[in-house]
This record gives structure tokens, sequence and C-alpha cells, in this order.
């Protein structure tokens, strides 16, 4: 018999949030080996962490496919995934090796499902979004969903990413100039409503505004519902990109435009240091509402975003390593609600009626409807 493939590859390990993971790894002595498509950093890195290393473009099918022979699960870390994702899910459906990744690109999201059978078909598990995008909301998503008999809308608010690495930031201009998306009736839309919202994350409330999060796509997946918007904590970058995206969206979306922003990106610190990434603290809500004023909200509270996607594609990664091959599935899907809180820091409380933000799920219909739980 085949000796089972356990180890894991870790591809765009020399990138900000791969290091993070890499030296995550090396700490817990974890059979891990880097990759990417640079030689150098790589070989630096792999020296400091004594780890092995493997040098291989996405572009060079044959050597890809020779580089998972032996891998049992690899965790995709190399962005844009919306050019990265396919050529690395190609590769694992060739050879048989679980796939997860980072993403939390909606358009990304709804590529991979669309290969639904296809995945199941290689005897694969395969888990997008494992890190921040998206399993702490999508964990909590799945949480609040049954907490209502027949919930019809829900709404995510997210605040704490107050550091940004360079590929984050790279993502988020590519989608300023795009249409704000939301899940309406069960089908992706683009928001009418732009409008902030105020949101109470526990401590009084805050302004929000719409974004286009990876839960449009994964949440419907997990929690069957067909109405889903998702808002962010409004900072001065959040609020300086909503209002440049329409005014500079011809650029934004032209070649020109996009290296001149990438050549702006670069001078920028690579990602928060680790002193401010222990000072941060990010906080989600989720509130669902069925079609006759009933509410349910809860808030989860998690470490800084990247220190949280390290440990949790990490940890997803050596549980696909194990487990049976269950096809493509959410993080919450995959493991449950509750996995969230089986990671550092997490935390995760109800929110009672009295502090329940009145609308927020359903609309101006349901201000000041009573909430109704199950027990």
């Amino acid at each position: 018999m085949a000796r089972p493939k356990t180890r894991t590859l870790l591809y765009g390990a020399y990138g900000y949030t791969g290091r993070l993971a890499a030296t995550l790894a090396a700490a817990k002595r974890l059979q891990l080996v880097l990759a990417g498509r640079r030689e150098e950093p790589l070989r630096q890195l792999g020296q400091r962490l004594t780890l092995p290393t493997r040098a291989v473009g996405l572009d060079d099918t044959t050597r890809l496919e020779e580089a998972l022979s032996d891998i049992g699960c690899v965790v995709h870390m190399a962005g844009p995934f919306a050019t990265t994702s396919t050529p690395m899910l190609n590769a694992c459906l060739a050879t048989g090796t679980h796939y997860v990744d980072i993403t939390g690109e909606i358009e990304v999201f709804e590529a991979i499902w669309s290969r639904d059978k296809e995945i199941r078909g290689a005897g694969i598990s395969v888990v997008p979004g494992a890190g921040f995008d998206v399993v702490p909301t999508d964990c909590l998503a799945a949480y609040t969903t049954t907490k209502l008999e027949e919930p019809r809308w829900l709404v995510m608010a997210l605040r704490g990413l107050d550091g940004a690495s360079q590929g984050t930031l790279r993502t988020a201009i590519r989608q300023i100039s795009k249409p704000v998306l939301c899940r309406r009736q069960g089908v992706i839309v683009a928001l009418a409503d732009r409008a902030p919202r105020m949101v109470n994350f526990g401590d009084g409330d805050e302004p929000c505004l719409p974004i286009s999060w990876g839960d449009v796509a994964t949440a419907f997946h997990s929690t069957g519902i067909e109405n889903i918007t998702v808002y962010f904590r409004r900072t001065r970058l959040l609020h300086a990109a909503t209002a440049a995206g329409p005014l500079f969206s011809r650029l934004l979306q032209s070649q020109t435009g996009q290296k001149a922003l990438a050549a702006m990106i670069r001078r920028l610190p690579e990602g928060p240091n680790e002193s401010e990434r222990l000072k941060h603290r990010s906080t989600i809500r989720a509130e669902v509402a069925d079609d006759s004023g009933h509410t349910f909200a809860a808030l989860l509270h998690t470490p800084d975003p990247y220190d949280f996607t390290a440990n949790s594609a990490l940890d997803i990664a050596a549980r696909l390593n194990v487990s049976t091959p269950f096809g493509l599935a959410t993080p919450s899907q995959a493991f449950g609600a509750d996995f969230v809180l089986s990671l550092p820091g997490c935390s995760r409380v109800d929110v009672s009626p009295e502090t329940t933000a009145p609308g927020l799920a359903g609309g101006s219909r349901r201000r000041g409807v009573k909430a109704r739980a199950r027990s």
C-alpha cells in the first residue's frame, strides 16, 4: 500500500502572512515544506527555520505536480488568488492533494464552488478561506443561524483590521473601483443602498460602510440564508478608498494605474510588526432576522487577523491530513460553528435583546422588534 501523504506544503512562504505561518509551524515542529516562486528568499527562510524548501512557479505545471507528489495538503498563501488559485487547485486535483487557501475574494470562492463535482470526484478536501477571511465570520454566521427557526437575513459587521499588509492593500485596490456586492434572494448582486450603518460592537455604536467580503459567497453555502450584507467599521483609509473608487475607477482598472498604485504600496511597511499585532483585536458582529422581525445577534472576538490566519490555516491543514476526504466545504461546514473557539484568543458572546441594534439585519421595517431565539 502507498504510504499516506501527511506533510504540508506552504506556498507563498516568504510573503508576509506566509512567514508568520512558517515561523509558527517551525515552533510547533510541524512537517512543513516551504514553497514559492523565488528560490533565494525561500532558501534564506528555510535556513533560518530549518525547514525544507521547494522553488516552483505556478505556471510550470509539470514541476508543480512533482512538488506535490508526496504532499498531503497545500496551504496556499500566494495572492492575488484571482490569478493564483486556479493553477494550484488544478495541481492538487491532479495529484490527489488537499487544498487550503486564505482568499477572501468573492469571485475566487464562486469559481471554486463551480468545481464542486470535480473536487468530489478527485477524492480530496478543499477549504478555501481558511484565514481571517472567512473562518471567524463563517463560524459566527453558522452559529447565529441556528438560533432562529427560519432566518432570511444575515448582516455581518467587522472592526479591527487596523494594520494591513501589502498583499491586503493590493487586493483592496482591485476592489475599490468595483461595485459593493451583497446577496439578495440567493443571487450575488451590486448593493443598491451603500449608506453607512451604525453598529454596536459591544461598547457603543460605530459607523460602518458596506464592503464586498467573502461571506457574501460562503455564508450562503454555510447557512442557506439568501440575503447577506457585510459592513466594516469606517476608518479614514476605508472612507477615502470608498470616495476615490467612483472618481478614479477608470484609472484603477487600467494597467498603468494598477502599476502606479502597486509602486506606492511597495514603499509602505510590509505589514504590522509583532508589537502592533499583539495590541490588535478584532470584533465581528453577526445578526440574523426572519420575515416576522425576530432577530438574534452575537459577537466574536479574535486576535490580530494575521496571527489568526497563520494559526487557522495550519490547524485546518493538520486536520485535513488525518481526516477522511469530504470534498469542498466552508470552514464551518468542515469543522462546525465552534471551530473558531478552538483557536487561540477567540471568544464568543450572545448579544442580549436590549443591546441588539434594531433594524440591522432586516431593514427599517424591523426597527423596535423583539428578539426571539432558540434556547
